[in-house]
């Protein structure tokens, strides 16, 4: 458990933008890290350096990193709280997924299920007797299904095959035109792009855009996408407990692009869920775990300095 006195950096590290907020109040950014990196510990130390400078460089004592790119095992997890605590002083770094810290500020610390989606998805859920589990996630190559990369990725995909005369036409082909440019070199461009996880996700908001407008292929990928988060979230729930009127609370930036329909979807599960909006976003609980990570404990590594 942290002193309310010491100084706290607050770290929320996504696939798109890496955000830091100090207990002072100062705030920074930085652009975010995806796997694949020759060197992701070190990709991932240099953006929260970044954003920390980003935000004044302010004292630190404990550092709180909640992290899509959390290191594979104890050893890098050292490498990496190494390097926050000689870059920024800090004798205390607690290192986690950032579906963790989403969990905590979401749910205050308390038990339920958070269901996170940005780029990617994080889908957290603590049982009554604090044992934490993770549901779906596990990156862009290979899971994530139903966020911003994967929605972006599928409606690129549907125009691409609709442009060389393998599906039905969509309203598609030309938003991905007017993002991307010429069609038949778009993917060109798009692979040789060196953020290109965070360019496609980008493009998620203009497919759930055009499914809206009628788009019956961007429908599809918007009605996949609804009944993939659902399934995360009817898991987390048995995971949880399984009890009636467990809490859920979904936030991220993706999330507000996708309600109603989602939330109109997350109905559809009937009384074992209770919707309720987060009380705070993942800064907020990278903040409560370092005054409290005792419900969190099998969750999150923690480094402290000799």
């Amino acid at each position: 458990m942290t002193d309310v006195s010491q100084n706290v950096l607050a770290v929320d590290g996504g696939q798109s933008t890496v955000r830091v907020r100090h207990s002072t109040g100062a705030t920074g950014e930085a652009t975010g890290v995806s796997w694949g990196r020759p060197d992701t510990v070190a990709a991932t130390s240099d953006a929260i350096i970044t954003a920390w400078w980003a935000a004044g460089a302010p004292p630190t004592d404990v550092a709180v990193l909640g992290l899509t790119t959390v290191p594979e095992d104890s050893t890098a997890c050292a490498q990496l709280a190494t390097r926050i605590a000689e870059a920024t002083g800090s004798s205390r770094v607690l290192i986690c997924d950032d579906g963790v810290t989403a969990h905590a500020g979401a749910l205050e610390g308390s038990w339920g299920v958070m269901m996170a989606i940005g780029t990617g998805v994080a889908c957290v859920a603590r049982a009554r007797s604090g044992v934490t589990t993770f549901v779906g996630g596990h990156g862009y190559l290979i899971g994530d299904e139903g966020g911003a990369f994967w929605i972006g990725r599928a409606g690129i995909a549907a125009a691409l095959r609709a442009a060389d005369g393998r599906s039905a036409t969509t309203e598609l082909s030309r938003e991905v035109s007017n993002a991307f440019g010429e069609l038949n070199s778009a993917h060109i461009r798009i692979h040789a792009h060196p953020r290109a996880v965070d360019h496609i996700a980008q493009f998620a908001p203009v497919v759930i855009a055009t499914a809206r407008a009628g788009d019956a292929l961007a429908r599809g990928i918007l009605n996949t996408a609804l009944a993939e988060l659902t399934a995360s979230a009817r898991a987390a729930w048995s995971a949880a407990g399984g009890a009636l009127a467990t809490p859920l609370a979904v936030g991220g930036r993706l999330a507000e692009e996708l309600r109603p329909e989602l939330d109109n979807a997350l109905i559809g599960l009937g009384d074992i869920i209770t919707q309720q909006r987060p009380a705070g976003d993942a800064l907020d609980g990278a903040l409560h775990l370092a005054r409290d990570a005792t419900g969190y404990a099998t969750a999150v590594y923690v480094w402290t300095k000799g």
